[in-house]
């Protein structure tokens, strides 16, 4: 297994060389080993993309360069661009007074995220699934302000409108009160080509609990806080994870920003509209109907048009960064958070288990 890692590392190494990486010459980076896990440096990190000290957020190490800011808690999971949150599989390390950050995270989130341009499958999006969660007799989320059914096909329809005027082609899930099982949401992105999936959702929690969050599939390899079993197939992962980072991130950066809610990270997990689908794929919560404040404001009209007119923008903003214009008849976003990371440095030293 070391092997591996070490060989597919150094091949995407040199995939970065032949398309003009960042560094001029190779760099060498040492691979430590934490409990079975493969880490680097974050020193190396720094060094890759000419990032250096920067003022970030409290109780956080802080690099960047130009208008990003990168910043990591050690020995936590959370990992921030320009204050936009993400949730590391691995905890960042401390070891001989230096961080390590696991290696899957660099290659599977850190880079997608900074340089989305650089992934090997990003292609031309024509066709966006959308899929409003829940539906008929089984309406998710309920409170005294709103169901979430109800809140998901909402903002689901406000943003299909949106889409076809900007050219795109929309395929709904379901575009009325009806049930779909979550084979049958799947089973429509897997035989739509050139398609993204967006499934949309709200949150129940306690009443104090708000915010957005966004989920994609956990990568191969590791494990999801959020599935219910463990199984063998749960921890495969799939072959779009750059591309379901890179549209998380644009998604969920707009949302925040639009709404000013609590950002509760891009995160992992196994769901099961996640674990099968052979799309670039994300689930979107768009807040929790069970607080007070925060259901009252999802069950109005000004504020689902807020949720789906962010969700169109980071669609925007993705396929433009991805693939071109494709259907697009405006181009009126900026690129995400992330702009133009490391799918590898070129060479690397020898792995040192600790």
């Amino acid at each position: 297994m070391r092997y591996i890692i070490r060989q597919i590392v150094m091949l995407l190494g040199l995939i970065m060389l032949l398309a003009g990486g960042v560094y001029a010459k190779s760099s060498s980076w040492e691979i430590y080993e934490i409990g079975g896990v493969k880490y680097v440096s974050l020193n190396d990190v720094w060094k890759f993309y000419r990032f250096t000290p920067k003022q970030g957020r409290p109780g956080c190490v802080s690099y960047g360069a130009a208008n990003r800011v990168v910043s990591v808690r050690p020995e936590k999971q959370d990992f921030y661009v320009n204050n936009y949150r993400y949730i590391l599989s691995f905890p960042v390390r401390r070891h001989g007074g230096q961080l390590l950050i696991s290696a899957i995270d660099m290659k599977k989130l850190v880079d997608p995220v900074l340089r989305p341009k650089f992934s090997k499958k990003l292609g031309v999006v024509k066709t966006v699934v959308i899929d409003p969660g829940h539906g008929a007799h089984d309406a998710g989320a309920v409170s005294p302000w709103a169901r979430e059914k109800d809140c998901n096909l909402a903002v689901g329809l406000k943003l299909k409108a949106k889409l076809e005027k900007a050219g795109f082609r929309v395929v709904m899930t379901r575009s009325t009160d009806v049930f779909l099982t979550l084979s049958q949401r799947v089973a429509i992105a897997n035989r739509t080509p050139d398609s993204i999936f967006v499934s949309i959702h709200h949150n129940s929690g306690r009443r104090a609990a708000s915010g957005i969050e966004t989920f994609t599939l956990a990568p191969q390899g590791t494990t999801s806080p959020f599935a219910r079993t463990r199984r063998n197939a749960d921890l495969e992962g799939n072959d779009q994870d750059s591309e379901n980072i890179a549209l998380a991130t644009a998604v969920h950066s707009r949302a925040i920003k639009s709404t000013r809610a609590i950002d509760r990270g891009i995160q992992r997990a196994r769901f099961s509209v996640l674990c099968t689908i052979k799309r670039p794929a994300i689930l979107f919560e768009g807040g929790f109907v069970s607080n007070p404040e925060e259901g009252r404001l999802i069950s109005t009209n000004s504020y689902r048009e807020k949720l789906a007119e962010s969700i169109f923008q980071g669609i925007v903003s993705y396929a433009q960064t991805v693939g071109g214009r494709g259907g697009l008849k405006h181009r009126n976003t900026r690129s995400s958070v992330g702009g133009g990371g490391i799918h590898g440095s070129s060479t690397y030293r020898g792995t040192t288990r600790l």
